[in-house]
């Protein structure tokens, strides 16, 4: 489970984009079941009223992900090239940690204050309020 936050800088994004925007996100999770939080920005620059930039950033414990597409006004498409980058980095991410020995020694590699939010997120989950 991983919590989302989509917000929009001169753009309208109402609940068909947050569904949208949900549902394609989703895949990745399908992916990599160790996402913690996906933050999606959805901008356009007010001297290119024609240009769309949606960026993301996909938080695992102890490595974070960014990519950002710049497309026409098409959200969907924006969108399936976004995920298309992530998942290559997913997919490239869990390669080079597959199979790695982990030392009955080794230290936690997310932070105290990812350890907190986590756990306020679960709390919120175990009372259903997400």
């Amino acid at each position: 489970m991983y919590t989302l936050n989509i917000s929009g800088h001169h753009v309208q994004s109402g609940e068909e984009v947050q569904e949208v925007v949900k549902e394609k996100m989703d895949h990745l999770s399908r992916i990599n079941n160790q996402i913690t939080s996906i933050k999606v920005i959805l901008n356009t620059e007010k001297h290119e009223i024609h240009e769309l930039i949606v960026e993301a950033s996909v938080h695992i414990p102890g490595h974070d992900l960014f990519a950002t597409v710049k497309t026409d006004k098409q959200l969907k498409p924006a969108l399936d090239l976004l995920v298309g980058k992530l998942e290559k980095q997913l997919v490239k991410h869990k390669a080079k940690h597959a199979g790695r020995q982990h030392h009955i020694n080794a230290k936690d590699v997310e932070s105290p204050a990812e350890r907190q939010q986590q756990a306020e997120f679960d709390e919120l989950v175990e009372r259903d309020v997400i």
